[in-house]
């Protein structure tokens, strides 16, 4: 069931059903009130929210589908675990469909009308252009050794981290300024599992920044290079917990991760030093 709410006056306006699975993504095409949603039931569905009423399925993915992405164009990015990235051209009803090396491609995002990223179990995060059906740049393990923010996991049959000295935030909402306790530190260390996939990257539009969140203690900021043919690794902003959502605020100057003590899909792991809630991270020194 997809709900829609008026953000002003914080009312429930409608009641979507229709998918037979959980959903797992919701977007809206940019500048419209059309919206699009993503299930395991392996379909994309389109709604309008002016009209309050549904517009069409997709089908192609051969298992659940997990993210989606939109930008102003009648075009859809969707990634899945079946190992595939697709991109919908909606007026033309066809789809392009490029092929992951990872078992689940966890998350995706437009850079612009040509180029996209894209996040993976594996670890990985993927630069590709429309034009080749394999990545331009792969970045391995872009979360690959837990740092000193790292706080210990639970997960199952994995064995915690050595519980020494730990360096957790406080507050559900709290603003990325690297103001931590600093009670221990954690030696860094290779990560094996949950913690390590790529569950969530944005791009801030009209820029060469981007974004991508695991679960291993710090948010990933990278730059794009070479007329986005690169990835160069800029700086990691301090976050514990699954970062399981990102988005930058228009103007540029923050950045927004949704954050809790286990990853978005599924009970694969668990941070007990984590809060569920929002983080603002400050771009822009003060």
């Amino acid at each position: 069931m997809i709900h829609l709410w008026d953000t002003r006056t914080r009312e429930h306006l409608q009641a979507f059903p229709g998918h037979r699975g959980a959903v797992s993504s919701v977007v809206f095409r940019q500048g419209t009130q059309q919206m699009m949603s993503a299930s395991y039931d392996r379909s994309i569905k389109l709604w309008s929210a002016e009209d309050r009423s549904y517009i069409d399925t997709l089908f192609g993915h051969q298992s659940e589908v997990l993210t989606l992405d939109c930008l102003r164009q009648e075009r859809i990015l969707s990634v899945g675990r079946d190992r595939t990235i697709r991109l919908w051209k909606v007026p033309d009803e066809t789809q392009l469909v490029f092929r992951g090396h990872a078992a689940s491609m966890e998350c995706c995002c437009f850079i612009n009308n040509a180029e996209f990223l894209s996040g993976a179990d594996d670890g990985s995060v993927s630069l590709w252009n429309f034009m080749k059906k394999k990545p331009i740049t792969v970045i391995r393990d872009a979360h690959g050794v837990i740092n000193e923010y790292q706080a210990g996991y639970t997960m199952p049959g994995i064995s915690s981290l050595d519980s020494g000295n730990s360096s957790f935030a406080d507050g559900d909402v709290c603003h990325g300024n690297g103001n931590l306790n600093h009670e221990s530190i954690v030696q860094p260390q290779k990560l094996v599992g949950v913690e390590s996939w790529v569950a969530s990257i944005a791009v801030c539009r009209g820029s060469d920044l981007a974004a991508s969140g695991a679960g291993d203690g710090k948010i990933c900021l990278w730059a794009l290079d070479d007329d986005n043919r690169n990835l160069r690794l800029l700086h990691t902003l301090p976050t514990i917990g699954f970062v399981n959502s990102l988005a930058f605020a228009k103007s540029g100057q923050f950045l927004i991760a949704g954050v809790g003590q286990e990853p978005r899909l599924g009970r694969w792991g668990r941070n007990p030093h984590a809060k569920n809630g929002v983080i603002l991270h400050d771009l822009i020194p003060s």
